[in-house]
């Protein structure tokens, strides 16, 4: 095992924690500008809901298959590396496509990429930190990599702003393509970093283990965390469908856009994209990228001590405490259609604000749990196990919710969001409870190998 100092956070976990800020940057120029585009190219949530569905499952199983080998070999740093690597080379050939259904194809092989790494990259920040500052290790590569994703929007706004103003791109679609295309950059970046900063001495009793594979050789309480975990994401769909409702309000209500044209130089601005519709189309555009910077800023400023706080008062209360904030945000948001449009706009930034925090108490404290309830040389496929549980329900929640938004939309108009989102609100509440009950968290100190 690694030697550390109890109290501070390693170098490799530093360095980790910088990869994921460069790689959610490159991420996050394209994610929330993925729903408008989607509706440019004349789909909707429900492919929308396919394209998240069959992204996360892909990556979930490939993160359990690379975590089995992780174990195997001993080396993680190599599939880390290998995964970040595919990421960064596919993600930016979204601005290439022709049609929506072929974005499902390069979500799917960008997720491969996290498929490979994320368990590996896991397990060696667990291996490389005490159990007294665990939940806190965690929390900062959370927080690194919501830093990454405060960027990325940023850097969106930046590139199609140039591309607007200077280049004269009127063309909408035109300029999400090359926004899309430059997030080959801080990509690049992040290959780079991992590859020449990252220094991994992996455990010997890893090296030279027999590849194999038993849920049974896991005890009853992780096996019941998995299970509480995949029914939790079969309410937890894909935060684009966030970013759809979001764009719906903007769009209904005209808000966004009067602010802006009664700002004189906005105004003045917006006179080079055309008619009315054009110039609504590009405020809408990038008010998207704001609203999802804003969200990961939340994310940035307590990921950490939420990480911390799971290592004083335990990892099943602070969990729990996020579940509530999840359930609670998703039934505003089933209710926000009752609304007078202006305050719709207003409440989607302070839900998103609140919905943060359930990213900051459960991100980091969930995979410190993990470690807590697991062997270390068990670590790399028990990480695979959980993010693989996630994504067992990733692809039928997103589904579901799709299909919820669009049938209840036509059944009751304006009302579909209403139905997906409440039936996200009480999977979270149901799981709340069985985790309170159902699962035994450790005493601190009594984790074998830790």
């Amino acid at each position: 095992m690694y030697k550390t100092k109890k109290t501070g956070i390693p170098g490799v976990v530093i360095v980790l924690g910088i990869v994921s800020l460069f790689t959610d940057a490159a991420s996050e120029m394209i994610y929330p500008l993925v729903p408008v585009f989607v509706a440019a190219l004349g789909s909707g949530a429900v492919l929308l809901g396919v394209i998240e569905g069959v992204a996360e499952t892909t990556a979930s199983m490939l993160k359990l298959i690379s975590g089995i080998i992780s174990d195997k070999i001993g080396k993680r740093k190599l599939l880390v590396f290998l995964g970040y690597l595919i990421s960064s080379l596919v993600r930016p050939i979204t601005g290439l496509v022709a049609s929506a259904w072929e974005i499902v194809i390069i979500r799917m092989f960008d997720r491969v990429g996290k498929g490979i790494r994320t368990a590996p990259r896991d397990a060696l920040i667990a291996s490389s930190v005490d159990e007294s500052i665990r939940g806190r290790a965690f929390g900062f590569e959370r927080a690194m990599d919501h830093v990454g994703a405060v960027i990325g929007p940023l850097l969106a706004i930046f590139t199609l702003s140039i591309l607007f103003i200077v280049f004269k791109i009127t063309d909408s679609v035109l300029a999400l393509r090359w926004t899309f295309i430059l997030a080959i950059i801080p990509g690049i970046l992040t290959v780079l970093t991992l590859l020449f900063f990252v220094k991994e001495a992996a455990p010997k009793n890893l090296i030279g283990k027999p590849l194999s594979f038993s849920l049974k050789s896991f005890d009853k309480n992780f096996r019941t965390y998995l299970w509480i975990m995949i029914l939790f994401t079969l309410g937890n769909s894909s935060d684009a469908f966030l970013l759809f409702r979001v764009q719906e309000a903007i769009q209904k209500s005209g808000a966004v856009v009067d602010i802006v044209r009664s700002i004189t130089p906005l105004h003045s601005m917006l006179q080079n994209f055309g008619n009315e519709a054009s110039q609504s189309k590009v405020i809408n555009i990038l008010f998207l990228p704001l609203v999802w910077a804003f969200f990961h800023i939340i994310k940035v400023i307590f990921s950490t001590p939420m990480g911390s706080l799971s290592d004083k008062i335990g990892r099943k209360i602070v969990i729990n405490i996020g579940w509530g904030i999840y359930a609670f945000v998703y039934v505003s948001f089933a209710l926000i259609v009752f609304l007078s449009p202006g305050l719709q706009v207003v409440a989607t930034f302070v839900l998103f604000g609140i919905y943060a925090l359930f990213y900051a108490f459960t991100e980091g404290t969930e995979k410190a749990f993990v470690a807590d309830l697991v062997v270390e040389e068990k670590r790399g496929t028990a990480y695979g196990l959980f993010n693989f549980s996630i994504g067992l329900g990733a692809l039928p929640a997103s589904i579901i919710f799709g299909f919820l938004y669009s049938y209840f939309d036509k059944v009751i108009p304006g009302y579909g969001g209403t139905v997906a989102f409440g039936f996200g609100g009480t999977m979270a509440i149901i799981s709340m409870i069985f985790l309170a009950i159902k699962v035994k968290e450790p005493t601190r100190g009594s984790i074998l190998n830790s």
